[in-house]
This record gives structure tokens, sequence and C-alpha cells, in this order.
């Protein structure tokens, strides 16, 4: 037993071992979070919520993300908390503020938890340690995730008086754990539904064990386990009431949370997450999710092992360290899955079980700490190596440990999570005027910046942050996380992100917000066209004939739950911070301490050695490994190396760093290398696309030279495009080095090229006002015509096909949609995707082909009518298609064609992306198909490209059906086909044709 001095002492440096942490914790967290905040994953998203709650605090409605939804979809207190605080600082201010004070609070809960197991010195320690605990800094400053942080803190407040009120039954304790308790199930219900399995049930065992000191004794393989099973039996009044209590709680202050979850449960395709991942494999998500949260506790692991073990008192515990351990692992091994069933899996994050059994670990780390710096372990230490051995020890593990956290402070400069800050007041400043707020739009590119700009205005986007608010069927029918980011999830990102830039109608998405030119293309070939490039240097597409944003009816509430949800939760933390003050001035005094003290003073040889040199090892042996990925790596030596890091750098477009692997020489300088890029390598694949797969194989190989074929498969947003060259390369002074390509100089005949074209101008408003445009303002819709409307049936597969004309002396923008009629009275509607000119210049035509899926022809979802229907708009952007394209057939067979053909380029600027809409008729000259065919490399002024095109032939294949009429709507007003004249159908006996459909990077009209 201590004796009184040493209880007096180790209370009093317990305590200011406590001041301490709570200093460094504000100094530290409170300076370095502000910066931080930017570039995490989550806070822009708390920062939306805020916001709702600042404007609408008692209206759940949320309309700004996904056409709507309820925001009592997550628990509120966290976000009211910081809305409240916004009202004086700015919203920015107030997160930081909310995130440093639930930072302290995080500090004294893991004092008070660590005070249950070891001395209020170890619980000192504890506190200090979570200030730099590595898993603390990671889901603070590259997650942002507070509602986790503001759960746990409060949980863990609450364990010392769950674990006093199973070993007294005192009901002062009982009231104080639920008080704390309630403010957890009312910041993150996650955390709270697990915290009863990982926190709650062990704190229960331990009290019960420390309750009776005799059941510690016995053998675990024995009268332990029964007798435990006997003690809890003892202790089941005190055990139920707090269970339904609790449940009682739980379901009470969030109950329109469980109403929603209920009445509207999430039913989606499972985002990929990489804390799902295989950590052998995908070694990034391995680093992320479960080495850099746990390193410490794998250096110490044989300490914590040792400790957690030791004595009976802390078998809960064990097990649930070890369990969220291994559940934490994610997919390296089955048993998680298994553990947690197919379904939990594929929705829970796992990295959220590592970071709970880094929080269980404090306790022992700590006392393992204590015992090392100045213990028992120390005392052994100096003894058989001296004290310099010790201080040597202990230093070079703590800085390594610290450079190790400076590491995951800076974790977002050494792998960027985010694009680079966007300033969003233009992009406010554009939604604020004309009335552009009356339609939706989207980001692209922006990263969790899309939230941020959300939170700053009012108009609305169809994407969205937060996943379990997403009904929209194109988003929950894919493993998409949000459009913006579409790139990086491939194939289901794009064809999601493709089908609402298709039904832009459906949603009335009017503006895009581009931010990364990767979608270029994609925007264009779907019938957007750029309007303005924003001071902050974003582009801003816009899409003509869309109708303003409809009303929707938002979900019914009622009114007695939307006030309970704006009172109760705030009221928990009322009630928590009172009860507090009442118990640390009329009742703690009072009280003896309870908890069960354990003071540990021998450890093993086999403890002591790995847990001294281990965290040492780790820490620097990581710090060097990263410095080597960072700085010492050769990126050139080898050939299949040194092209590998050469495209690498290309794929970021970081072209000084790619110049590097070229053969050095006068002859081929920087200057010289960006200059022949900046004229030739232009188009689909250098300015649009990322690497997606490299193939090296070595066609000759010597000690100093090297041939090797390289295939490139490259990621656009109009699909997959590969590519194939031969480089030659040569080794100088232990280095491979790419031999520079020679450029092919092409000089256009005319060195001065006029413009060969018509530009318009819509002059717009002719008032400056901002209200409704009046009758005089108006302009009359653009005439339009109708050549040709067939229904193609292909391989059980129907679509729409046909040609119109614009027969207006003006340019237009078109809208075109098919809506089918069923025979259960249901209607369905339907858009070209690429393959269509959305913008046509005076009397040009084009052709068309709108997917229509499977469709019954009979039965209960019969097809009865179809209509096809035309908008038409002035336009002044996109009617100049391209250059001058001429064609003949080369080769030819039943089921292929292949055309060789060639395009002049008559402007300006470079076409960036050549292109031309193919066309197939049956003998008859119906349009069976309409298809897209682009070239990966641009065409400069002057110049003319020849490239080969292969096109499918349908025709003996597909079927026209005559059966079912096609009624013909042109602004609203029926309309019949046009005929054409013996001029206009000259190509009548061409059964593939080509109309050009070219990119212009540098639109004419923006110049």
């Amino acid at each position: 037993m201590k004796n009184q001095d040493q209880v007096l002492w180790s209370e009093f440096l317990g305590k200011r071992l406590l001041l301490v942490a709570l200093s460094l914790g504000l100094i530290t967290h409170g300076i370095i979070v502000h910066f931080t905040l930017p570039q995490t994953y989550d806070a822009y998203v708390h920062m939306f919520f805020a916001d709702h709650y600042s404007r609408f605090w008692f209206e759940p409605w949320e309309y700004r993300w996904y056409t709507g939804f309820l925001t009592i979809s997550y628990p509120p207190l966290v976000h009211q908390i910081i809305a409240l605080i916004s009202k004086i600082f700015p919203l920015k201010i107030a997160f930081s503020i909310y995130a440093i004070a639930i930072f302290e609070a995080l500090i004294l809960g893991i004092y008070r938890f660590t005070k249950m197991f070891y001395s209020k010195q170890t619980a000192g320690v504890a506190a200090i340690l979570a200030v730099v605990l590595s898993s603390l800094v990671e889901t603070l400053h590259v997650y942002g995730q507070v509602p986790t942080l503001t759960g746990l803190a409060f949980l863990l407040n609450a364990l010392p008086f769950l674990y006093q009120y199973i070993k007294t039954s005192d009901w002062r304790y009982l009231l104080m754990s639920l008080a704390f308790i309630s403010v957890t199930v009312s910041s993150h219900h996650v955390t709270a539904i697990f915290g009863m399995v990982f926190f709650i049930a062990p704190a229960m065992v331990m009290a019960i064990i420390d309750g009776k000191p005799e059941l510690g004794k016995k053998k675990l393989i024995g009268r332990f386990l029964p007798d435990l099973v006997v003690a809890v039996w003892q202790k089941k009044k005190e055990i139920l009431l707090f269970v339904v209590s609790t449940i009682v709680l739980t379901i009470t202050l969030i109950f329109p949370y469980w109403y929603w979850s209920r009445t509207d449960p999430i039913s989606q395709v499972s985002i990929p997450h990489g804390s799902r991942d295989n950590f052998f494999v995908e070694t990034s998500s391995g680093l992320v999710f479960y080495i850099i949260p746990l390193l410490l506790i794998f250096a110490l692991l044989p300490a914590i092992s040792y400790l957690i073990t030791r004595r009976k008192r802390h078998i809960g515990w064990a097990v649930c360290f070890y369990v969220c351990l291994l559940l934490g692992s994610g997919g390296t091994t089955p048993l998680p899955k298994l553990m947690l069933g197919e379904n939990a899996f594929n929705i829970l994050t796992l990295d959220r079980f590592g970071f709970w059994a880094s929080i269980i670990a404090i306790p022992y780390i700590s006392h393992f700490l204590v015992a090392f710096i100045g213990g028992p372990i120390k005392k052994y230490w100096a003894e058989k190596y001296g004290e310099t051995s010790h201080f040597l020890i202990s230093g070079l593990s703590g800085f390594s440990y610290l450079l190790f956290i400076i590491y995951i402070f800076h974790l977002a400069s050494f792998r960027p999570l985010q694009p680079k800050a966007v300033e969003i007041e233009p992009i406010i400043n554009f939604l604020n005027r004309d009335d552009h707020m009356r339609w939706r739009f989207l980001t692209l590119g922006f990263g969790d910046q899309m939230a941020w700009l959300s939170s700053n205005t009012l108009a609305a986007t169809i994407d969205g942050n937060y996943h379990s608010a997403r009904r929209l069927p194109e988003m929950t029918s894919r493993a998409v996380e949000r459009l913006e980011n579409a790139k990086y999830l491939k194939e289901e990102g794009m064809a999601s992100l493709d089908d609402f830039l298709t039904k832009a109608e459906k949603y009335q998405l009017k503006y895009v917000f581009s931010n990364d030119r990767y979608y270029d293309p994609l925007l264009f070939y779907s019938g957007w066209n750029r309007t303005i490039r924003l001071e902050n240097g974003i582009m801003v597409w816009e899409k003509g004939n869309i109708s303003t944003i409809q009303p929707i009816k938002p979900t019914e509430l009622n009114p007695l739950l939307k006030k309970a949800w704006g009172i109760l939760p705030v009221t928990t933390l009322l009630t928590a911070f009172t009860l507090v003050m009442v118990y640390l001035f009329h009742f703690k005094k009072s009280q003896q301490e309870l908890i069960s003290e354990e003071e540990v003073n021998f450890y093993p040889k086999l403890i002591i050695y790995p847990s001294a040199w281990l965290p040492f090892v780790l820490f620097s042996s990581f710090l060097i490994y990263q410095i080597y990925q960072l700085l010492l790596i050769d990126e050139q030596k080898d050939p299949a190396t040194t092209i590998y890091s050469h495209y690498n750098e290309l794929d970021f477009q970081r072209f000084d760093e790619a110049f590097q692997f070229f053969t050095p020489g006068p002859a081929y300088s920087l200057d010289q290398y960006l200059l022949e890029k900046s004229v030739s390598d232009g188009g689909l694949l250098p300015s649009f696309a990322k690497l997606d797969h490299l193939q090296i194989d070595t066609l000759k190989l010597s000690d100093n030279s090297a041939q090797m074929n390289v295939r490139s498969i490259w990621r656009t947003s109009l699909g997959a495009r590969e590519k194939e060259e031969v480089m030659n390369l040569q080794r100088i002074n232990q280095k491979w080095f790419i031999n520079p390509p020679k450029m092919e100089l092409e000089i256009p005949e005319e060195q001065v090229i006029s413009y060969t074209y018509t530009l318009f101008k819509k002059m717009g408003k002719r008032k400056v006002s901002s209200f409704p445009t009046v009758k005089d303002d108006r302009i009359k819709k653009p005439f339009a015509g109708f050549y040709q409307a067939n229904l193609v049936q292909l391989d059980g597969e129907l679509s729409l096909t046909g040609e119109l004309i614009n027969a207006d002396n003006i340019p237009i923008t078109l809208a075109l949609k098919a809506v089918i009629s069923y025979e259960n009275d249901s209607t369905a509607t339907f858009f070209p995707k690429k393959n269509f000119h959305f913008n046509l210049a005076p009397k040009a035509s084009t052709w068309f082909q709108l997917p229509l899926g499977s469709q019954e022809m009979e039965g209960e979802k019969k097809i009865i009518s179809i209509s096809l229907e035309l908008e038409t708009d002035i336009s002044e952007r996109g009617y100049i298609r391209g250059g001058e394209l001429s064609y003949e057939l080369s080769a030819e067979n039943a089921t292929q064609a292949i055309f060789q053909a060639s395009m002049k380029n008559p402007f300006t600027g470079e076409i960036t992306i050549p292109g031309v809409l193919i066309s197939e008729k049956d003998s008859l000259g119906r349009i069976v198909q309409v298809d897209l065919w682009t070239y990966p490399k641009s065409i400069r002024p002057g110049l003319e490209n020849s490239f080969q095109i292969p096109v499918r032939k349908i025709s003996s294949t597909a079927k026209v059906l005559d059966q079912l009429p096609i009624n013909l709507r042109i602004n609203g007003q029926h309309r019949e086909l046009l005929i054409k004249s013996v001029a206009e159908s000259a190509h009548f006996q061409e059964k593939i044709s080509f109309l050009p459909h070219c990119f212009l990077a540098q639109e004419i009209y923006l110049q």
C-alpha cells in the first residue's frame, strides 16, 4: 500500500501533468488546426451542416444538396454548437474554436479514463500522450472528424462515473454517467452504439471485478468465469437500470434519426473505402488507415500485451483491444468480413476500429512510459547499462516520434488530399446575379471545397458530400462517392457524371463550375457550352433550354419532432455542464477515491528490451523510408524505372521534372522541349487524360543503351485510350536517360490566316434590371425541323435516330428529348448522349440518336406512344463544329468499314480534339445508328491530319419499327417531317456519312 505522502504526491503530480497537457493541446492544436482544416476530408461537410442550423434551426429539410434531404440523418449537437459560435465568429473560425475546445475535453476524458486503471501520475502522462497520439492527431488534422472526437470525449468522461456506479450502486454516479452518454448520443451515434460494446461493457466488467477483490485472484480456467457470471447477476439491477436508461435516452434524444432510418432506409451500392482494402496490396491505404494511427501501438505492443493480460480486471479491455486491432486491418485478412458480415463490412469504415484500439491502449502505454522514464524499468536499465544509455534510448525514441507527428501534421503536403484552395467569392457573385440561383449547379475538381461553397450560398447543387442522404438513382446505383471527383472512380464515376450531364433538364442543372479540364471533352460533347472564365480561374459551363428549379415538396416531419431535434441535443450539453458544476462543488469533495489503482513494479526482460528498442527502430525506419521515397529514390537506375518516372511526371504535367529524364546536352534545352510540346503535343491524350496503366517491354538492351516498347492506357472523360511508342535510352554516369524525340516540322502554307466564318453576338436585355425579363426583351424561338425520326431495334435495345436542321438564319442551341408513354400510365424521358450536335450554325443539320434501353413492345409496360420533343434557343457559342473533312472508303466487309479521312484546320486556333459524327443508313435511307469518333491529337492552324476511321456496320441486323408512330414537337408545337430538296438529298446513296464534330479548347468567341 502507498503511504499518505505518496498518494498526495501522485495526486499533485497528476494534476500538474494534466495542466501541462491542456496547455500543450491549446498551444499546438489551437494554432495548427486553422491551417490544416482546409486540407481535411470532413471539416467542410460539418461546416455545411452547421451553416444549415445557423440558417434554419428548426427546419431539418436541406434543399441545397441532392434535390433535398433531411438533416435528421446525422446527430445534430456538434453542428448546432458550431452554428451558435458562428453567430459571433466566421464559420471557419467557429469550427476551429469548437475543435480545440473538444480536444481539450478529450484530454480531460483520457486523464479520467486512465485513472480507472492506474495512478493519477500515470493519468497525467496519458493526458500528455493524448496531445501527440498519432491516431488523435490524424483524426483531427487529416480527417477533420470532430463529431467522432466529441462522442469519444464525452464517452471517456462518462466511464469513470459508470465504473463508480456499478461498484457502489450510488444513483448520483448513474445520473452523471447518463448525462455524459446523452451528449455522446447527440454528437455521434456510431460512437454511442459501438461504445456500448468496446468501452462500456469492459468498464462494467472491471468495476465488478474490482468490487470483489477475491474474484481477480482466481484462475481464468477454473472458477473465475463462473464466479464472474455470478457477480454480474448480483449487479443485475444496476446493469439493467443503466442499460434501459441508456437505450431510452438513445432512442428519445435522436428519435427523428431512428425514425428517418426506419422510414427511409439507405439502399445504395457500397462505396469503396480504403480502410476495407488489403493493406499488403494497397499499401497507401495501409499507411493512412493502419500504420500512421497505430504505429506507436505496434511499437509498444509487447508492453501493452503484458499489462492488459496481467490481471483479470483487464480481461474485457484485452478482448476489445485485440478485436478492434483485427477489425481495423480491413480486408487484409478474411476475418473482419466473417465477423461483421458482408453487409456491415461494406458499409462501415473500418479505420474507426483501429482508432478505438489506440484509445484503449492509452492507459497501458502511459504506465509503461512512467516505468521507463522514472520507474522500475529505468532503474533496471540504469543499473545494467548506465544512465547515459537510458538517456540516449529515451531521447532517440522521443525525437523520432516527434518527427513522426510533425510528418502527420504535414501529411497533406507530402500526399495532397485536396485540390488547391479555390477562391469562392467570384462563384458566389456569379450565382447571385441574373437569377442564376434559379437553377442548380455542379462543381468539378473542387474536392471537399464544394461543401464550403454550399455553406456560403443558398444556391442548390445536384451533388453533395453526405453519402447516407443520397437518394438519386443515378448515384445510388453505382459505387460513386460524389460527382465532383468522378474521374478517380473510373468507369462508374464517369458513367454517373455522364448521366447527370445528359439528363440536365431532369434535375434543372444549368451551370457547371470546372476546376479540372479533364472533364472538358465530356462537357462539350454532352452539349455544354463555356460561358466565362471567372477571375479565380474557374471555367463556367452552361447548358441551354434548361427550366428553372421546380418546387419540391419536403419530406413531411411532425412539428413536435422538429422542435425536439432543435432543443433536446443542446439541452443534453447544458444538463451535463450543470451536473458537473454540482458534482465538483457539492459532491466530489465528500467522496472517497473509489477507483482501484494498480501499480506494476516488475517487467520481464522479454518485455523491456523489445518495448525499449521498437519505438526508435519503427519510427526511424518509417521516416527514413519516407525520406527515401521523397528524395533519395533512384528514378534512373534502369531503363524501365526511368520511363516509368518520366511518365509519372508527365501524368501530373510537371514538365520541368519530366525534362530531367532526357539525355543532357546543349542541343536540347528545357526551352526547346517546352516549345516543341506547345507546338506539337496537344489533343485529347496530352491535355485531358490521366495515366491508368503502363506496360514497358524490352526490345534491345546492352550495357549502355536500350530500346523499349512503351504501351500506355490513359483514362479520359470520353473513355480509355491506348498509345504505343518505341523509346531509345542511353546510360551516362550510371544513370539512364531517354533520347529526346525528333520533332517532325510542319509549316502551314499560309503564314497569316483570316476569319472564314461568321460570328454572332447575343446582346441580352434592353434594360439593366434585376426584375424578370419583360416582353420587349424576349426574342422569338428559332425555327428548326426534323428530316426523319426512326425507332430502331438492335439486339433487344431500342433507340430513336434521325436528322434535324437549323432552318433559321441565326445559330441555335438544341435540347432534344424523347418522352415514352406506357400502357400502365407511366412515362419515361430519355436524352441524347454524345452522338449529337447540340449547337447548329444557320442552315446546318445534325444526326441524332437517343438510346432507350431495353423496352417492352408488349406486356404491362407496353409502349403506347413516343413523343420526340425539341426546344431551341439562340446561341452564340459552340456552333463552329470543325475543319474541312474529306473521306473515302478504303476497306469494307459485312460487319465493318474502314475510311481514310483527312481534316484541315482553317481556323486561327488549333482544333484540340478532331472528331466526326458518323451515321449509317439502311437501304431506304433511314438512319439506323449515329456514333462519335475522336482523334487523340490536335490539328494546328493551317495544317491537315489524316487518319483511319473504323465503323461497325449494323444496317443488316438493325430493324426499323414502323408500327408505332413518333409524335414530333418543336418548342411545344406539333410538327411534321420536312422534305429534303434534291440538292439536300445528294448524299442519299451514301450508306455511311460523316460530319465534323470537333472540340476547340480555345473557342473563338472566348478569345
